[in-house]
């Protein structure tokens, strides 16, 4: 059986994020993401570590961890 320790984050670059109000947008949005238990945001790199669950498919869960990113208004930098 596989735990969330396990299960490896997904990183990303988020573009456009300047204030932990910014951040904070990002977060609900991403924890508000089907298979995501959290994310850890460092606002001044953009960097974005997202915690999935394992039970959403890693190539799902990267395609809505986008379109969450960008329904907050923002967007994730390839």
């Amino acid at each position: 059986m596989t735990t969330a320790h396990e299960i490896p984050s997904i990183d990303v670059t988020v573009e456009g994020m300047t204030c932990d109000g910014c951040a904070s947008k990002v977060r609900s949005a991403l924890t508000a993401t089907a298979g995501v238990t959290g994310a850890d945001i460092d606002v001044a790199s953009g960097r974005v570590s997202v915690h999935p669950d394992g039970t959403v498919d890693r190539g799902d869960l990267e395609f809505a961890i986008d379109g969450a990113v960008h329904e907050a208004g923002y967007s994730v930098v390839s």
